[in-house]
C-alpha cells in the first residue's frame, strides 16, 4: 500500500489525497489513515471477537466487541490501540463508551440489587433515599422539607456530608466484561450507603436536619425499623 503521506512536520502532516495536496493535523488517526490506509476508510480486526470499521464520516467508527456494535467517536485512542495492535487498549475504550451509552441503565440496575425500592432514581438522574434525602448527578447531597399534613414537597435542603476514606474501585458485570464505575458515581454511591444508615451519633450530620426529622429518624432506630 502507497502512503499519502509526502511530508511529516511537528504539528502536521503534509498529504497528497484525491490529487490534492492537503495538511492534516500530525495526531494518530490521520498518520494511521493516510500512513497505511490511503486516505480510505480504517478498518481493522483485532480477533474474531473485536474489530473496527470506520464510517464515512472521517473519525467515527462502527466498532464491536464480544458481540456488541456501537459508534465510538474516540478516534485518537482507537486508532494508537490499531497501531499497537493492542486489544486491551481497544477493549478499555469500548468499556468506557459503552458505560457512557449504558451509564442510567446500568446504574439503575445496580441501585435495584443494592437497595431495593429503599433509593429510587428519578428522571433528573437524582437519587431519592427512604423519600427523605435525595443525592444528585453532582454527589450534593439533601434532605426533604416536610410540607401540610406531613407530606413532603419538592423543595430540598443542602446537606453537607463528607463520607471518609477514598471510595474503592467497583465495576459492574455485563456481556462484554466488568466495566469500571466514573469516581463521580463511586462518590454519588458513597453517600447513599451514608444515608441509608446514617449514623445518627454523628453531630454533624444530625445538627444540619430539623429536629422532626432527627426525632423521627431515631425512633425509627430504636423501633428496629
Amino acid at each position: 500500500m502507497c502512503s499519502c503521506i509526502r511530508s511529516v512536520r511537528e504539528d502536521h502532516l503534509v498529504v497528497y489525497f484525491n490529487g490534492k495536496i492537503m495538511t492534516k493535523i500530525n495526531d494518530s488517526y490521520n498518520n494511521l489513515k493516510y500512513g497505511k490506509y490511503d486516505g480510505n476508510r480504517i478498518f481493522y480486526k483485532f480477533d474474531d471477537e473485536a474489530e473496527v470499521q470506520e464510517t464515512y464520516d472521517d473519525r467515527i467508527f462502527n466498532c464491536t466487541y464480544k458481540g456488541e456494535t456501537m459508534q465510538v467517536r474516540k478516534s485518537e485512542d482507537i486508532c494508537k490501540a490499531i497501531n499497537n495492535a493492542n486489544l486491551d487498549d481497544y477493549a478499555i475504550v469500548f468499556k468506557e463508551t459503552y458505560y457512557e451509552i449504558h451509564k442510567i441503565e446500568l446504574i439503575t440496575d445496580l441501585v435495584k440489587r443494592s437497595y431495593g425500592e429503599r433509593v429510587q432514581l428519578r428522571n433528573d438522574n437524582t437519587f431519592v433515599i427512604d423519600d427523605r434525602f435525595m443525592v444528585d448527578d453532582k454527589a450534593t447531597a439533601h434532605y426533604g422539607k416536610r410540607g401540610k399534613g406531613r407530606e413532603w414537597d419538592k423543595r430540598w435542603e443542602f446537606l453537607c456530608i463528607v463520607v471518609k476514606g477514598s471510595p474503592r474501585k467497583k465495576g459492574i458485570k455485563t456481556k462484554i466484561g466488568i466495566v469500571e464505575l466514573d469516581e463521580k458515581l463511586l462518590e454519588i454511591l458513597a453517600k447513599i450507603n451514608f444515608l441509608i444508615n446514617p449514623n445518627m451519633a454523628d453531630t454533624v450530620f444530625t445538627s444540619q436536619l430539623p429536629e422532626w426529622l432527627t426525632k423521627t429518624m431515631k425512633a425509627e432506630r430504636e423501633a428496629g425499623v
